[in-house]
């Protein structure tokens, strides 16, 4: 028998405001199954430093905070990936809207230029990531990997079925994040039954209850990915939720508190 190819994939770190004992326990998985491949889908920095959204508010913009996330992301983040996956692992990097703001950013300050820009700054191509850009998929067999900020339109605001929207925008399979709910949808053609076209939204590793939500109710759950590849292009995805930094996968518990 064949063992499938795994890939892992993690969204919404949102760093610095990840959630510690979700992504250790992602990380306890990936050293137990040694992936064919890790994906880190979009928003893998909030960037409250450089948002938008912020403009004038000062106290979310710390002195030093926008280089300091960055040296604290490569020892926090980065290296453990590079370091918990076997060598020769294919890494891709998908640019969410939140890391985009690096860009925009920019075309408001042009002297930053080449300096506000952290794909150059980590060197993530030298050390072997595939850059996304915003707006754009990684294809993996019969698989769309987006970040999902198509889902939305202007702004946050998320209809109650963005899974549902992946599949009628992109008539095929997707996994996105961006909206931080986990959920899933299926689409069948009458006139085209035999392929199957189905679109999950990820759990997140950043705070399920960031400052900023007030304590605002939410659909929002921890966790991460895991996409097993079987030949011709078929997968199945499993969503692996964490709940206090514990979860299962393959009757084996993993725990990063």
């Amino acid at each position: 028998m064949t063992k499938p190819e795994i890939w892992v994939a993690g969204y919404d770190l949102h760093f610095s405001k990840y959630h510690k004992p979700t992504f250790g326990a992602m990380m306890a998985l990936i050293q137990d199954l040694k992936p064919a491949g890790f994906v880190f889908g979009g928003d893998q920095f909030d960037n409250a430093e450089i948002s938008h959204h912020n403009r004038r508010k000062p106290l979310y913009k710390p002195p030093g905070s926008y280089k300091r996330n960055t040296e604290r992301f490569d020892v926090e983040i980065l290296q453990p990936i590079e370091r918990g996956v076997p060598k020769g692992t294919n890494l891709v990097w998908i640019v969410g809207n939140h890391d985009y703001w690096e860009y925009e950013f920019v075309e408001g300050h042009p002297q930053f230029l080449g300096l506000v820009d952290r794909p150059t700054e980590l060197g993530l191509v030298k050390r072997g990531w595939e850059v996304i850009p915003l707006g754009n998929a990684k294809r993996l067999g019969h698989l769309n990997i987006i970040h999902g900020e198509i889902l939305t339109g202007i702004g946050n605001q998320a209809g109650i079925y963005p899974s549902r929207k992946a599949v009628e925008l992109y008539g095929d399979n997707v996994l996105a994040g961006h909206t931080h709910a986990p959920q899933s949808f299926a689409k069948i053609s009458p006139v085209e039954v035999k392929h199957k076209h189905m679109a999950w939204i990820a759990p997140i590793l950043g705070d399920c209850n960031p400052v900023y939500l007030e304590n605002r109710p939410t659909a929002w759950l921890n966790g991460f990915v895991v996409i097993e590849f079987y030949g011709g292009g078929m997968f199945n995805l499993y969503p692996i939720l964490t709940f206090n930094g514990r979860c299962s996968y393959g009757g084996k518990v993993y725990s990063g508190s």
